[in-house]
């Protein structure tokens, strides 16, 4: 089991930080057109597209970050005694990192179309809408990321299971460090 676990969570960190780094980004002085939201402030029936929490800066710099885990993942994939994902351990890095780059997009592609639907069932932004909030990266992550590879069932259930969990907990952590404004 803890191998299991451990893995998932190797298989889980572009997405995983990608998600994170999206918000972080807020905190990184850039041009400030970069704050620019996705949506360009569009309403449809008077209810914003995305909201403001969507932005190109936190999409881009979520993703680059997201795939840059390559680095650190593959020399671990390379030198670790895998069961449950060993079939990443015949990905080159080139494809590995277009593996990360399509899980790290499909993270913050998932909690965009989330917002989406979000608005239209009119939950404002910023308030919690339980349980999509915790599983839509993960569910953009393994779609996009199955152009590619699908992990064995096992550890689909953890990251589907062990996911939201992850996702408070650094919520929380981001509330706290006051990088979120509300602790979900």
């Amino acid at each position: 089991m803890i191998t299991l676990v451990l893995e998932t969570f190797l298989l889980g960190l572009p997405f995983s930080i990608s998600n994170s780094f999206a918000v972080l980004s807020m905190s990184i002085p850039f041009y400030k057109d970069w704050t620019t939201p996705i949506d360009f402030g569009l309403e449809i029936g008077g209810k914003r597209l995305l909201g403001k929490g969507k932005t190109f800066r936190g999409f881009l710099f979520g993703t680059l970050c997201g795939t840059l885990i390559t680095f650190v993942q593959y020399p671990l994939l390379q030198n670790l005694d895998l069961n449950f994902i060993k079939e990443l351990q015949e990905f080159s890095f080139e494809k590995l990192l277009v593996f990360n780059f399509l899980l790290s997009f499909g993270a913050l592609f998932g909690d965009m179309f989330k917002s989406l639907i979000k608005r239209r069932m009119g939950v404002k932004s910023g308030q919690p809408w339980v349980p999509f909030d915790q599983l839509d990266f993960l569910i953009g992550a393994i779609l996009f990321g199955s152009i590619l590879y699908t992990p064995p069932w096992q550890t689909l259930a953890v990251i589907l299971i062990g996911g939201p969990l992850g996702h408070l907990l650094t919520n929380i952590l981001g509330y706290k460090l006051k990088l979120k404004d509300v602790w979900w």
